[in-house]
């Protein structure tokens, strides 16, 4: 199926760019034109966005930091934890498993890493590809950091299976001194060596990066849901980088890095 009047009414967008629409106001726009099934790719997307806000809910956030992007307003995101709806089983395991808030806290990258992981398993298409890559370059970006402070790597990624592609390529490497990206993840890489100890340099590269991988991903297709997607999901990252600072450059960072010191 093709959305050639709704594609081609958004305006193009580079990295640096304020959008016209926000990442809701989109959701608004598309949702009009898609079936059931397309919404539900949507929603598996902004399933990140509500276990971001799970998080926030444990660590006692200021109200005003839940992100509306989610599925779920707070008031549902508490009812859906009590009565173990929404969400898919492997959230309320990791739940029962991590009952304590600094518990859930320290492990939280676990969970995210299974909200990957499994969707992209029942996923084809633009989202499988891009929760394969958000998956991937987390664990890369785990490992250089690992080699860095010269962390046990096996360690930082005990809850791996080895025989995934994307980890062996990493443990192959786990007696050498240095990392060496895997193909596809030269600039990635280049860009870590650059950003050295400056948090907000290194968030604001990994962002275009992740933003040039997506546009690249729909490059050959146009009109279709595949762009609707990855246009949304440009437009939160440039969404991220206004409220961006330098504190919380740090936060996001210590996060993604998994830094459980």
């Amino acid at each position: 199926m093709f959305f050639y009047y709704l594609a081609s009414s958004l305006t193009p967008i580079e990295f640096g760019d304020v959008a016209e629409l926000s990442f809701l106001e989109l959701l608004e726009k598309f949702d009009a034109n898609l079936s059931t099934s397309q919404k539900k790719e949507f929603e598996v997307l902004r399933v990140y966005f509500d276990l971001e806000n799970l998080k926030k809910l444990f660590s006692n956030q200021a109200p005003d930091d839940f992100d509306l992007r989610g599925n779920l307003t707070k008031k549902q995101l508490k009812e859906a934890i009590e009565n173990q709806e929404f969400f898919p089983r492997y959230v309320f395991d990791f739940l029962s498993q991590h009952q304590a808030s600094k518990d859930l806290l320290i492990h939280y990258p676990e969970l995210l890493n299974s909200y990957f992981r499994n969707e992209a398993e029942k996923a084809s298409g633009f989202l499988k590809e891009y929760l394969d890559f958000e998956r991937e370059w987390r664990l890369l970006l785990t490992a250089f950091r690992a080699k860095k402070l010269k962390k046990n790597l096996t360690k930082e990624l005990s809850f791996e299976d080895p025989k995934d592609e994307i980890v062996e390529t990493i443990f192959q490497q786990k007696e050498s001194h240095y990392f060496d990206a895997p193909a596809g993840y030269e600039e990635f890489y280049e860009m870590l060596l650059g950003a050295k100890n400056n948090p907000l340099y290194q968030y604001k590269h990994l962002a275009e990066f992740r933003f040039k991988k997506l546009r690249a991903l729909v490059q050959d297709r146009p009109f279709t849901l595949d762009y609707l997607m990855s246009y949304a999901l440009r437009v939160a990252i440039l969404e991220d980088l206004r409220i961006l600072n330098d504190i919380k450059g740090q936060q996001i960072l210590n996060t993604i890095l998994k830094d459980r010191e």
